[in-house]
């Protein structure tokens, strides 16, 4: 049998650490200690620290978004609303990406090490995480406008975004619920989860959107910024201003004697 890649032995040590005691928590001496490598060996493979983290990070998100933008190319022009939503949730769950355990765990353990990094927040994290998402964000964005063309782009951005988090939340608690249970829901039976989830996602994508009152001051700066031209003239353009009037107090003046 063949001994496996050093840098895969880093990576596979580095998302344990991570997902346990987060990436601040996390030094290179607990990850050397954690790979059974030296320090010289991550400098080699990843240039440090903050390179290990993105790389391990995208090991896990690549396939799932390289499977997403493969689904959104098999869909109609006007998709069915629930096609949308699968094409976007199923393949983080394991059956979708050649996981042969038939349980949800994988996926609870990749939203582990995402909650964790959310949590410490290192300075490379949104950088990184824009890179990953934002073109596949907007293709869904604007995939599901096509779905549902009475809803505004806010709407549908907001929608996804609670999409992403229904979808999270199932990952990494889906054996919690079956505890809560006794079993009636059955976290190893991905198939039904993912229907279960579909279902309800889908519904309410499609939900009427709701009456939002706009912040006046919000929509004030915004107009202002959109349209320079209708700003207030300067105070200055309207005349000189007016000397300050001197106060009559004559309380602590004092009269000049005559002599």
């Amino acid at each position: 049998m063949s001994q496996p890649d050093t840098k895969d032995v880093i990576l596979d040590a580095a998302e344990v650490l991570f997902a346990e005691y987060g990436y601040d928590a996390t030094s290179l001496r607990d990850l050397t200690q954690e790979a059974g490598v030296n320090l010289a060996a991550v400098n080699y493979h990843f240039g440090g620290k903050e390179q290990l983290a993105t790389a391990v990070l995208a090991r896990r998100i690549g396939p799932i978004n390289q499977e997403r933008h493969r689904r959104l190319d098999a869909l109609p022009p006007r998709p069915a609303v629930a096609d949308v939503v699968r094409a976007f949730v199923e393949p983080a769950f394991p059956t979708a990406t050649g996981c042969p355990t038939g349980h949800v765990a994988p996926g609870r353990d990749f939203c582990r090490l995402m909650g964790r990094m959310m949590i410490d927040q290192p300075a490379f994290l949104r950088t990184f995480l824009a890179g990953q998402f934002h073109e596949l964000g907007s293709r869904f964005a604007a995939t599901l406008r096509r779905a549902l063309p009475r809803c505004d782009r806010a709407t549908t951005w907001w929608r996804l975004h609670f999409m992403a988090g229904a979808m999270a939340h199932t990952l990494h608690s889906a054996d919690a619920l079956a505890h809560l249970t006794g079993g009636l829901c059955d976290a190893t039976d991905v198939d039904a989860v993912v229907e279960h989830l579909v279902a309800f996602t889908a519904a309410g994508l499609t939900a009427p959107a709701p009456r939002v009152r706009s912040n006046p001051r919000r929509c004030a700066a915004s107009s202002a910024a959109a349209s320079p031209a209708i700003r207030p003239a300067p105070a200055a353009a309207a005349g000189p201003a007016r000397p300050p009037r001197r106060s009559r107090n004559t309380t602590n003046t004092r009269r000049r004697s005559r002599p």
